[in-house]
This record gives C-alpha cells, sequence and structure tokens, in this order.
C-alpha cells in the first residue's frame, strides 16, 4: 500500500530552548484560526518559540501539515463505534485528585485550569469510552502525537523481531552497513529499544541549547535548518558522526535520534519507506476515523520519533491495539503477545533507569515505575504503560484491564501526567 505525499515548505528551528508555563485559551484553537492568524503564525514558527507552549504551538500542533511535507496513511476500513458508558464514570472520574505542580486538583480541575491547555482527553474501559471531553478542539481535528509516537518506531520492530527478521542481539551494522565503524553501528538493537546506547546523542534542555551537539543537529536537519556554512545534513548522517561517551547499557538517556535509527533498521528490513511499512503493518489493519499523518524531513525520512498526527478517538485505538480489546479496533492483532510480554519486563535494572533519565519521569508521573521499555517511557508492575510527549500529550495503557487513557495538551509540563496512575487505579477498582 502507498501512503499520499503532501509536500510544504520546511519551518524554521532555532536551537535555543526556554521552556516556560504559558497559560493558553483552548477556545481559540477549538475555534478555528482566521486567514491572518494562519498567515502570522506559519511565518513566526521556530523551534524555540514553539518550546514555549504559547499561542503558536497551540496553532502549530494542528497544523504541522502546512509546515512540513506530510505522509498521509489512510484509514482504510471503517471505524469502529465505541459504546459508551460515560455516563456512569465522568463524574467520579472528575473527582480523582492528583498532587501536580499546579498544587492538589481533581481532574476536573486540571482539564479546565488555563495553565494546562487542555485540548483534550479521552478514557476507554474494556473498549468503551468512560470520559471524553474537548476544551481545545474539535473532535474531528488531528494533533500532534509528540513523543507518544515512539512506540509505533518500536512496533514495526517487534514484528520483525516475531518474525525472525531480527533479533534484539543484532548491531546495527548487521542491517544498516553504511554504519559499520561507528559508535552506533556496534550498538544492539535491544539498547536502541531502550535508550542505552553510550553515545553523545542524549536528547535534554542542555543538549537542545548547545549549537553543536549531536540532538541540535538532528533537530536542524528534520526541519530542514543549516548547520554550518549553509548547509543542511540529514538525520542518518549526523547519527553516523555520534561518538561514544561509555558503554552501552549502563544509563538511560532519553533521545529522539536513536528512535529514529530503528525506523532505518525497518525500512533496511522491509524494503519499504517506514511510511509504507507502518501503512502495510498496522494502519490499514486498524478501524480508525481518519487519517494517519506522518511528518517528514527535507529528504524524506518519516519522523516517527514525535513529529505524527491524529485526530484523539485514532490514538486511543492505536492505544487499544495493546489491550485484549484490539480486536474492537482491528481485523488483525498487531501487537503480539510476545511483544507485550517483551515490553512488560523492562530488560535494564532500575538502578539503570534511575541514573539517568528515569528520575524525570518519575518525578512527573509521580510514582516510580520498574522502568522504561522497549520506547515506553515506564512501565509498571501491574501492567501499566506509559508513554509521554512534549507540550503534555500522553498515552497509558493497562492491558490486563483494557484502560487507554489519551490526551492532548500545549504545555511544556502537564498536570494531567500525575493523573494517570490514580485513574488507572480507580478504574481498576470496577
Amino acid at each position: 500500500m502507498k501512503s499520499i505525499l503532501i509536500k510544504a515548505l520546511p519551518i524554521l528551528f532555532i536551537t535555543s530552548v526556554s521552556l516556560t508555563a504559558v497559560a493558553v485559551d483552548v477556545e481559540n484553537s477549538r475555534n478555528g484560526y482566521s486567514l491572518h492568524e494562519n498567515q502570522t503564525y506559519a511565518s513566526q514558527t521556530g523551534y524555540q518559540k514553539l518550546l514555549s507552549g504559547g499561542d503558536l504551538t497551540s496553532w502549530w500542533t494542528q497544523n504541522i501539515s502546512s509546515t512540513m511535507r506530510t505522509a498521509i496513511i489512510p484509514n482504510r476500513l471503517s471505524a469502529n463505534t465505541f459504546k459508551s458508558n460515560s455516563s456512569d464514570w465522568t463524574k467520579e472520574l472528575g473527582e480523582v485528585t492528583a498532587n501536580t505542580h499546579l498544587g492538589e486538583m481533581t481532574l476536573t480541575d486540571a482539564i479546565n485550569d488555563p495553565r494546562a491547555a487542555v485540548k483534550a482527553m479521552i478514557i476507554l474501559h474494556k473498549g468503551e469510552v468512560v470520559l471524553e471531553t474537548y476544551p481545545g478542539l474539535r473532535p474531528t481535528d488531528s494533533h500532534f502525537w509528540a513523543s507518544v509516537a515512539k512506540p509505533t518506531a518500536a512496533l514495526l520492530i517487534e514484528q520483525l523481531i516475531d518474525e525472525g527478521k531480527l533479533h534484539d542481539s543484532d548491531t546495527v551494522s548487521t542491517h544498516l552497513p553504511d554504519f559499520a565503524g561507528t559508535a552506533l553501528g556496534n550498538t544492539k538493537v535491544i539498547e536502541l529499544l531502550d535508550m542505552v546506547p553510550g553515545t553523545d546523542t542524549h536528547d535534554s534542555s542542555k543538549t537542545r541549547m548547545d549549537p553543536d551537539s549531536i540532538a541540535t543537529r538532528y533537530y536542524r536537519a528534520e526541519f530542514g535548518e543549516a548547520y554550518k556554512n549553509g548547509k543542511v545534513e540529514t538525520v542518518r548522517d549526523i547519527l553516523k558522526s555520534a561518538g561514544r561517551t561509555s558503554p552501552a547499557g549502563q544509563v538511560f538517556e532519553y533521545s529522539s535520534g536513536i528512535t529514529q535509527m530503528l525506523v532505518f533498521i525497518a525500512e533496511a528490513v522491509t524494503g519499504q519507506s517506514w511510511s509504507d511499512a507502518f501503512d502495510d503493518r498496522v494502519w490499514s489493519h486498524v478501524r480508525a476515523d481518519s487519517a494517519l499523518q506522518i511528518h517528514l524531513a527535507p529528504d524524506g525520512m518519516a519522523a516517527a520519533h514525535g513529529i505524527v498526527s491524529s485526530r484523539l478517538r485514532d490514538l486511543a485505538r492505536y492505544g487499544l491495539l495493546y489491550t485484549p480489546y484490539w480486536s474492537l479496533v482491528a481485523d488483525k492483532q498487531v501487537v503480539s503477545d510476545a511483544a507485550l510480554a517483551r515490553i512488560a519486563k523492562p530488560h535494564y535494572s532500575h538502578d539503570t533507569f534511575m541514573k539517568g533519565d528515569g528520575k524525570r519521569f518519575t518525578s512527573y508521573l509521580g510514582e516510580a515505575p520498574l522502568g522504561n521499555s522497549r520506547q515506553w517511557d515506564a512501565v509498571y508492575a501491574d501492567g501499566g504503560m506509559f508513554k509521554g510527549g512534549l507540550f503534555g500529550q500522553g498515552l497509558y495503557v493497562s492491558p490486563n484491564e483494557g484502560i487507554v487513557i489519551a490526551y492532548f495538551s500545549t504545555v511544556p509540563s502537564s498536570p494531567l501526567h500525575r493523573f494517570v496512575r490514580p485513574l488507572a487505579k480507580k478504574l481498576y477498582q470496577n
């Protein structure tokens, strides 16, 4: 199957970072934008301004295909109709409380607080909708997933492992010969999946402020911004230049560039573009409401680490693929039981997790997990799985209970992250 390609001009990328909490009137994004606003925001779009989480960010998260090349993966099956049990649950879930960086508050308070800039939220329990709200979106609007998309890159790798076409222990150069002799060429697939490569590819506030860091360079390349001497690099070439900082497997260091290595491997093994492979293997089997948008770098690289857009319900459908209720939203099981078992048991220790970015994820979730696993930020002993994204996006899945919590926001730090565990536990009781 072939996805449809839409071309647009790349957006400006600025390297310095300012993560300032900004209140956003999300009603503006729900009501739509004028011609003047669209033109103004498009001309002002820049990386530093996007990270502020203000009105420009709010516009961009719903209009990425206006600023970047985009592969459209159509919805090929008729959408399923979710049963709704929200009348019994909405008030009860709205009263769930959490201690957030904005203070102790109920879920209803968090959704209504302009500092949280919540665009939309949905909760499924055993495949039924128990809460759904759209303060800043129309239900038919698509929105930026951010790093919530990272498990999509891992899913293709999981399928190829299931099929015996690659192994966790394979080195990168086994499948990408052009990486032979590089630091990442000697890195194992499992070390990519769990983000413990021991290379200078770390994506953090510090590396984003360094104009010469690998992270800054691969974001520049992704958005078509020249690095030096007017040259626009490619993410692939930048990652070839990565150096080793420590033995692999010792520290969890978050990196979108490492996720992109999984994209390159999936393309090499399948012989397809990543978008076409994801279409064939996953999205064509999902009973989605609308198309999935995969936004692309200037060289056509699918930015599956995070620059992906869809409707909220389709993100929830994706989450449900990781549960026994997958048949409600798909015509075949695309996440195998074996893959789920691999995700549920972190390969590396809790100590490896906490030596690095595990401290940050534990802090904003409010409850320490077992660790990160295979592109999921956190997995818990009761089976809960969480993946977060910049600007407060989130996807929480409890496979055994068929719980899916999905949300879109527009602030760098969302209070909703602190609610996923209390909400899941509330639903466990029923």
